[in-house]
């Protein structure tokens, strides 16, 4: 198994495959590199597509602490770094995308072009308008996990519950609903509410005016959680940003509409940054 190795000797699993421009992939809370499985398909016949596991997640190392955004952020860094593949297009789903932000406004060398999906400019609530998760999503969620009276819901009950009612505009297959729930479940509970905690009060307001490469922006029109808003924000403050709406999709558009999804993400890496078409 492909391991990458941080600079606090925690190893970090990543896939790779195919040939060209390279692409990595970061995923969102409570998923695995397998969200992307349906881009590595239909995108690695063209680029070299990159995806892997946060630390303490899916089949990297669970270390006992350490479960921050900038630690996340710092292995990005350092994956892209081992392969010897900067500057690489960063593409980063929901607080994934956070993540993005974090590692190429610190180290802008190792980007060349960013897509942030289902993204906020801050991760909860309004701050500067509509933007963030909403309200209810946070009121919701810390009911799941952290009720005031009673036993509270087991994890697996949660996550089901997360996916049945938050992630989709029409009901998934429930091959999908399975899929989506293995891979939450491949984030131990201890683990996910570290990184909850962490990710809770981040706001990347200050570093959209740092952003001056290419900013391909994709969210669905019927996204409840990571609010559609919240595009409209990063359309408006990042300079240049392009935003590609997925009129079918709430949150989880790379599943919903994957080929429309697969062709923005591959039109817009081949793209010039002059807007031409690359030869």
């Amino acid at each position: 198994m492909p391991y990458c190795t941080a600079s606090d000797g925690v190893r970090i699993y990543y896939e790779d495959f195919g040939e060209g421009r390279p692409i990595v992939f970061t995923c969102c809370g409570v998923q695995t590199h397998k969200m992307w499985e349906n881009q590595v398909a239909g995108l690695s016949d063209r680029f070299r597509v990159i995806t892997f596991d946060w630390r303490g997640t899916g089949d990297s190392d669970k270390p006992r602490s350490g479960y921050t955004a900038a630690n996340v952020a710092s292995d990005l860094v350092k994956l892209v770094e081992s392969l010897g593949i900067a500057p690489a297009t960063l593409v980063g789903h929901g607080i994934g995308a956070q993540v993005v932000l974090l590692a190429a406004t610190a180290r802008p060398d190792i980007v060349s072009k960013m897509v942030l999906v289902s993204a906020g400019p801050w991760v909860v609530g309004n701050l500067d308008g509509v933007g963030g998760m909403s309200e209810e999503f946070i009121d919701y969620w810390g009911k799941l996990f952290y009720p005031e009276h009673g036993r509270g819901m087991p994890h697996a009950t949660a996550y089901a519950d997360l996916s049945d009612n938050w992630l989709f505009h029409r009901p998934p297959h429930p091959a999908v609903g399975h899929a989506v729930l293995e891979q939450a479940l491949a984030w131990p509970q201890y683990v996910s509410n570290a990184y909850v905690k962490d990710f809770t009060n981040l706001d990347s307001r200050e570093r959209l005016k740092m952003i001056s490469w290419p900013t391909l922006l994709i969210h669905g029109r019927h996204d409840r959680k990571q609010r559609y808003e919240g595009a409209l924000y990063l359309e408006r403050h990042i300079s240049g940003a392009r935003l590609h709406t997925l009129e079918e999709s709430a949150h989880m558009g790379q599943i919903e509409e994957i080929n429309q999804f697969n062709t923005a993400v591959a039109d817009f890496i081949a793209q010039r940054t002059d807007g031409r078409q690359a030869a």
